[in-house]
């Protein structure tokens, strides 16, 4: 019988990013190009690894990422940030076209004060390659082994007694 590793607490123990779906909504795209290494890493191990014991350290990189990137909001561009979330959330996070005066307040203060350029839109869900430092797993696919090619049909081999199952598809 094998034994389950399980990580020790202080190795799960990190500091939690506590915000609001309204601020993730407002930040997304800027914390989108700002962390898209870390976010890419992590999924990629997740992907590969099947198995989150294994993420462990990338999930770290993932959350001192946010982390960090809200840090710099809250330093820069604390007051149009606020303005911008709190109109989403007063709008239901569902019409951002009333909160677009908001939002251009916001991206200019976050270009002019931290050089971040809002990405255009598409920009962040395109596919790309992702250059990771961490070996390939054993079976990254996590696939069984081939089973053994089915034996030679010995015999003749006729057609069926009473024809074919799929007698109503004969047009």
């Amino acid at each position: 019988m094998s034994t389950l590793d399980v990580p020790q607490l202080q190795e799960l123990k990190v500091d939690e990013v506590n915000v609001s779906s309204a601020v993730l909504k407002a930040s997304a795209h800027h914390y989108g190009s700002q962390c898209d290494k870390a976010n890419k890493e992590f999924m990629l191990c997740r992907w590969e690894e099947k198995d989150p014991r294994k993420c462990l350290e990338e999930g770290r990189k993932v959350n001192e990422c946010a982390l960090n990137f809200f840090r710099q909001i809250k330093g820069s561009c604390a007051e149009s940030f606020t303005e911008y979330w709190t109109c989403l959330d007063y709008s239901n996070l569902g019409e951002l076209r009333r909160c677009r005066q908001q939002q251009q307040v916001f991206d200019s203060c976050v270009l002019d004060k931290l050089g971040w350029q809002r990405p255009e839109l598409g920009e962040l869900s395109k596919v790309t390659k992702v250059a990771t430092e961490r070996a390939l797993p054993e079976n990254p696919y996590h696939s069984r082994p081939r089973p053994p090619a089915n034996p030679a049909i010995e015999g003749k081999l006729e057609p069926a007694k009473y024809g074919s199952r799929l007698f109503f598809w004969t047009w």
